[in-house]
């Protein structure tokens, strides 16, 4: 493997960020030794829990160890471990990773797959996991369990709830107008059961899904596609039945996968890579890296005390000017894992990416999503790299509220409202729209409709009509978006990072 020759700077703006960091400070140098460690070590990466797309947001998280890691660390470590020759084999504990989408396991399984290359083994070592985790271990060279594992290989299923009836009964009325015949979103709340494209759409996804699920595991397993359909048509497993189907290679705890590595020390990614880098300067090439996790709003990003967060267009405009003033940086990637949200706060970090490219290459990495405000930030970037199982497009609108009126009449409350200007309780939750209000909340939503499509057009250089076909809303895999020319490559953080050297012209050395 080529050692990384561009330097990597982390602007904070991801969904729990403080604000925009200076990006063009001191940095940890990229040729760290690691002094202390022993000449027999192995990388072991415990694999359970969230898998977080930002690194830490205050020098704590530095300090004290993530678990599990963040993406970026876990296939730095990988990437590092590599070409380091005191590492001699990399394990996976995989276990299970409930909120991890198919893209951020799909990244991790090619980071695997690169540390492979260099001719060193990886091992995973199953105790309880599901579809992805197994997905995830079939990339290694070999698959153990313990006797008593449970393995979850019973294929994929795509599982709705619809909230009208429920909704009916206690009297709110759901209101909501939009664009695109596949923007679905509201349909939780207005129907009853999939309309015909809510269905196709979802078919759609869980074929692409379930071929790539399929294919991959057929690979890394060398077996057939139809062998690997009739196992997890026969599944779920344990050990035992695991390894009778050819599933796992070996029963084993984790004491003995300790003895096989031959008295190998342990490294753990977080300290690996922070070790590696050392603390000198470097004055190789810089590329800035911004982050846009969360739902968009507008404003600051902040965190949610439910967990995950908002990318404030504030917060990550300023980020991209700084990058975008900083003459030491010679290109910029911006990594989204975002569903969408505020158009408008949308169109503030679309505004600043385009800004940002006339004076240096921007190139965006896809995350689990970048749908609809997620797809509209780098539709204008100098190229998009995507997961094939990146959740992107929805390219679509939609508005709307509650009428509560049913049921503040269920509960005894009354309303009186006062009136300034016709429409001035238009957004009030006590009525719903009148006719004349709904047309003109439609014809808001057909405008703001025909700007992204039209953007989207001028940025992929196709026609409005092209996109117009490809858009009204509809969700895409990252592999679907990219024969639809949506994305330009399929692959993670590691293309895009090559994609952004090559279009600012960085060398090899």
């Amino acid at each position: 493997m080529k050692r990384r020759t561009a330097w990597i700077l982390v602007a904070g703006v991801a969904a729990v960020a403080v604000g925009a960091a200076a990006v063009g400070g001191l940095a940890l140098a990229l040729r760290g030794r690691g002094a202390g460690w022993s000449a027999n070590n192995y990388l072991y990466l415990d694999l359970q829990g969230e898998i977080s797309e930002e690194p830490p947001s205050s020098d704590l998280g530095t300090i004290f160890e993530r678990q599990p890691p963040s993406l970026r660390t876990l296939v730095e470590s990988l990437e590092r471990a590599a070409d380091d020759p005191r590492v001699s084999a990399a394990v996976l504990r995989v276990s299970i990773l409930p909120d991890s989408g198919w893209a951020t396991v799909q990244e991790l399984r090619d980071a695997v797959g690169r540390f492979r290359r260099s001719g060193k083994p990886a091992y995973a070592h199953l105790e309880f996991c599901g579809n992805k985790e197994y997905y995830l271990a079939s990339g290694c060279d070999k698959i153990y369990a313990i006797p008593s594992a449970l393995i979850e290989l019973t294929g994929l299923r795509s599982e709705v709830s619809f909230f009208k009836g429920t909704l009916d009964k206690v009297g709110i009325q759901a209101q909501f107008e939009g664009v695109g015949k596949y923007k679905n979103a509201p349909n939780q709340f207005t129907e009853t059961g999939f309309t015909e494209p809510h269905r196709e759409q979802m078919d759609a996804l869980l074929d692409s899904l379930y071929g790539q699920f399929v294919s991959a595991i057929a690979q890394g397993r060398r077996r057939t596609p139809e062998d690997i359909r009739a196992a997890i048509d026969a599944g779920p497993y344990d050990g035992s039945s695991a390894l009778r189907a050819g599933l796992v290679d070996e029963l084993v705890y984790q004491d003995q996968l300790d003895t096989r590595l031959k008295g190998a020390s342990r490294l753990t990614p977080g300290r690996y890579v922070k070790g590696s880098r050392g603390f000198g300067l470097d004055s190789r090439p810089k590329i800035a890296l911004v982050y846009v996790v969360g739902d968009i709003i507008p404003g600051r990003s902040q965190g949610s005390p439910l967990g995950g967060g908002f990318a404030g267009s504030d917060t990550v405009a300023e980020a991209l000017k700084d990058a975008r003033e900083d003459g030491a940086i010679r290109a910029v990637i911006l990594r989204v894992d975002s569903p969408g949200g505020s158009g408008t706060a949308s169109e503030v970090i679309w505004r600043e990416v385009g800004l940002a490219r006339q004076k240096k290459p921007v190139v965006v990495s896809m995350g689990d999503v970048a749908a609809s405000g997620g797809y509209y930030v780098g539709m204008g970037s100098d190229a998009i790299v995507a997961e094939p199982g990146t959740i992107t497009g929805s390219i679509g609108v939609f508005g709307g509220k509650f009428s509560l009126h049913g049921l503040y009449d269920k509960i005894g409350i009354s309303k009186e409202i006062l009136l300034r200007g016709r429409r001035a309780d238009l957004f009030s939750t006590y009525r719903p729209w009148s006719d004349d209000e709904r047309v003109r909340m439609r014809e808001l939503m057909e405008s703001f409709y025909r700007d992204f499509v039209t953007k989207v057009a001028q940025g992929r250089h196709r026609s409005y009509e092209d996109i117009d076909a490809l858009a009204q809303g509809r969700v895409w895999t990252g592999a679907e978006a990219q024969r639809n020319g949506l994305v330009d490559r399929l692959g993670g953080f590691a293309v895009a990072l090559d994609l952004a050297k090559e279009k600012a012209k960085i060398g090899k050395g």
